[in-house]
């Protein structure tokens, strides 16, 4: 009986595996999100700045690349505020996928302890059984004529 929890604990062993992998993944995702939006804080900072620059005595040329310059760096901004939704949402995705691995893992270790609990039981009632057998007298009448 010893063997089905020998089973269930390699079984857990690998969830346990998994459930870490899928863990740190997620952590990376995290990361890389939090390196993303710092980009976005500072493009949006570099954008403030030069948009708050006074523009006084400026030819129409250095206006116009001034405008230009501007439009490309709201680009940029928009591009990587969609870098950074995308982040979010991989990063969601992997939460959730780390939650079912997750729950599946404690759901193992449950199973795992009543099944440990179980041949335990198994193993005492064995046990007392033997104990039993050695004390208990012989039945009489037995071979006797």
């Amino acid at each position: 009986m010893r063997r089905s929890s020998e089973k269930l604990g390699n079984v857990r062993t690998l969830a346990r595996s998994e459930e870490r992998k899928s863990g740190m993944a997620a952590g990376r995702l995290q990361q890389r999100l939090d390196e993303q939006l710092a980009r976005l804080g500072e493009l949006n900072a570099f954008r403030h700045n030069y948009a708050n620059r006074p523009a006084s005595n400026v030819s129409s040329a250095h206006w116009k690349d001034y405008q230009s310059f501007l439009s490309r760096l709201d680009r940029a901004v928009r591009s990587q505020q969609q870098i950074v939704r995308d982040c979010e949402k991989n990063l969601e995705a992997q939460r959730q996928r780390w939650m079912v691995k997750r729950q599946r893992l404690e759901s193992l270790d449950r199973v795992l302890e009543k099944n440990r609990a179980r041949e335990a039981a198994y193993q005492e009632r064995l046990e007392q059984r033997q104990l039993d057998d050695l004390v208990r007298p012989p039945e009489a009448g037995i071979g006797e004529e």
